[in-house]
């Protein structure tokens, strides 16, 4: 059977992301302190992730390619696909 990826959850940008999670997203939250992007949305990544290009990428994951995603800061290339180690090539 195949692992599942868990939901997303919101953590405030201050919080040390846990470990094996990434950031898939950022966003303003008013329960957080400070203001414009203030908040990480974090999930443990499934097979195949697009991440935000800060984000810490678990042990057993590689980077595959950057690329650009509207739900994360910056402009041009500001996340990137990872893969599972076993799922690479197959």
């Amino acid at each position: 059977m195949s692992e599942r990826a868990s939901r997303n959850r919101v953590i405030c940008i201050d919080r040390e992301v846990p470990e094996g999670w990434v950031v898939v997203g950022v966003y303003h939250n008013e329960a957080c302190s400070g203001h414009d992007n203030n908040a990480l949305i974090i999930k443990r990544p499934g097979r195949r992730e697009l991440i935000w290009s800060d984000s810490p990428v678990p042990p057993g994951y590689l980077r595959v390619k950057t690329t650009h995603s509207d739900h994360c800061p910056g402009d041009g290339e500001n996340a990137v696909v990872i893969e599972r180690e076993d799922a690479v090539g197959s």
